[in-house]
């Protein structure tokens, strides 16, 4: 038995309420990956140096000031599995 290879599937879907059909490759999805990232930083740069409202209104900060955010290492820690009742480490 042979495996099947998902990028060159053809996936079916439904739009509009069910009354059309898209059919298509699958498209990888990029919502975490570097790919995104790099859009991210390509949007900041075009809103510029613009003030963000933060803390209810209440105080605001120029988007140069912010950092940017630390990535964490999770290698030893939990994550809870089947249903909440057992836990797994990374």
């Amino acid at each position: 038995m042979t495996g099947i290879d998902f990028k060159d599937t053809i996936v079916v879907r439904s739009a509009n309420k069910g009354t059309s059909t898209i059919t298509g490759p699958v498209m990888p999805s990029e919502f975490m990956g570097d790919q995104n990232a790099k859009k991210i930083e390509e949007r900041l740069k075009l809103a510029g140096d613009m003030w963000i409202m933060s803390a209810k209104g209440t105080s605001k900060i120029k988007l140069s000031e912010m950092l940017p955010p630390k990535k964490t290492d999770i290698k030893g820690y939990y994550i809870s599995t089947e249903k909440g009742t057992a836990r797994t480490q990374i």
